[in-house]
């Protein structure tokens, strides 16, 4: 049996719908709109396909993305992986693991440090170095339960010019930038994959100098039974609290349409804080003795890191902290990431380089499952270090390690 991995040529795009196709059938979606996705899509097209050939066949697909993603103040290059499709015939035999870990190697040498996915199954991509790198808090309830700030609603206008796009466009920028670590250095491209379509409305919140400091994306769920329909927001971002509170505001005076909002909120907004009653409707999920259940955790980003070095050496830190660090890391798929590595931090950076020997503060060890979700932020050290996730041995470094690596929980709106 001979079995290849390598990018995709041209004239294979037939081939790969067809394998996508087999993988992912939805109404709407068969082989000529994977044809049109996979040529055209937000985040990527011809340029990002990866297969796997079997004594000359295609046997499997996926994307390796060319994205980039805002991690501590950083837009750091990383592969997405999307659209993993085996062909039906081939599954169960580790195809997909092998396609993958090859796939890995491909991104390192183009540069990527990291790599991002929405999983299908969450153990299967830990198997594979991932960890959990993103949550939300979704709530269900009438908009008139939503603060109402009138004066700052006031200055919320709908998105109908190209200049409200423009302005929309920069507030993600930067919020992505400076407030939530994870989502992704956008293109006009991927705007396209996010803003645009006919059951969509935004607005943006101008300040009184005339400046955008927030905007909210929803979806009209329309399309449901008459009982069920909602209005759904899909993306909201602010620079200020004046916005927040114009947002918030605009969305309570929507009750006399949608009796419902599905909102996903930040775990750290205080949302529930916010909401003049954060019980969820009479039987969508079971209380607790006297507890009330408030809101729904959802879960999905997972992130890898893909090289040690390079990623921790762009990392910026959130702490003048100095130390010394010998790390170790377990990474069954890129032994290069192993170590170990002598880790100096020091002006709010990290200078890696192999260990050779000498002194150091403390030595650290952990799976690159681990050291993937605090590079991130979705874990801090000190979690870490609680749950059996790491082990650490030296000096009492654990709370300059947490104020280095603090940053925003990691939160991404774009889908692939």
């Amino acid at each position: 049996m001979s079995e290849t991995f390598r990018p995709a040529r041209p004239d294979e795009l037939e081939e790969v719908a067809r394998l996508e196709a087999h993988s992912f059938p939805a109404p709407g979606r068969g082989h000529r709109w994977w044809m049109e996705f996979l040529r055209t899509g937000p985040h990527g097209g011809l340029e990002a396909l990866w297969v796997a050939e079997e004594n000359g066949r295609l046997v499997g697909a996926c994307q390796l993305l060319w994205l980039r993603q805002w991690i501590a103040g950083a837009a750091i290059p990383v592969m997405g992986l999307a659209g993993v499709a085996i062909s039906p015939t081939h599954r169960r035999r580790g195809l997909a693991q092998r396609m993958l870990v090859a796939g890995f190697e491909h991104a390192r040498e183009r540069g990527d440090v990291g790599s991002a996915l929405f999983p299908f199954r969450a153990s299967f991509y830990e198997d594979l170095g991932y960890g959990l790198a993103g949550e939300a808090h979704q709530y269900q309830l009438p908009p008139m339960l939503l603060p109402d700030d009138k004066a700052e609603r006031m200055k919320v206008r709908l998105v109908d010019t190209p200049e409200d796009l423009v302005a929309m466009k920069a507030v993600y920028a930067e919020a992505a930038r400076l407030l939530q670590t994870g989502q992704l250095d956008r293109t006009d491209r991927s705007w396209r994959g996010s803003w645009g379509e006919e059951e969509q409305a935004a607005v943006v919140y101008w300040n009184d100098d005339g400046v955008p400091e927030g905007y909210c994306i929803v979806r009209y769920r329309a399309d449901l039974p008459l009982d069920r329909r909602y209005l759904e927001v899909e993306e909201r971002a602010w620079l200020s609290i004046a916005a927040q509170r114009g947002i918030y505001g605009w969305l309570s005076t929507l009750g006399d349409q949608w009796r419902e909002i599905a909102y996903r909120a930040h775990p750290e907004e205080g949302f529930g804080d916010r909401i003049r009653e954060p019980r969820l409707p009479l039987l969508q999920a079971p209380s607790w003795r006297l507890w009330f259940p408030s809101a729904t955790l959802v879960r999905g980003p997972m992130f890898r890191v893909l090289d040690v070095c390079d990623a921790l050496k762009t990392r910026s830190l959130a702490s003048e902290a100095e130390l010394t660090l010998k790390l170790e890391i377990e990474d069954a798929q890129v032994p290069e990431n192993r170590g170990p590595w002598r880790v100096r931090i020091e002006g709010g950076a990290m200078q890696v380089e192999h260990w050779i020997g000498g002194r150091c503060d403390a030595e650290l060890a952990m799976p690159i499952q681990t050291l993937s979700r605090i590079y991130i932020g979705a874990i801090a050290p000190w979690q870490a270090l609680s749950g059996g996730l790491a082990t650490l041995n030296g000096a009492d470094v654990v709370k300059m390690l947490d104020r280095a690596f603090e940053v925003p929980k990691p939160w991404m709106f774009d889908r692939f």
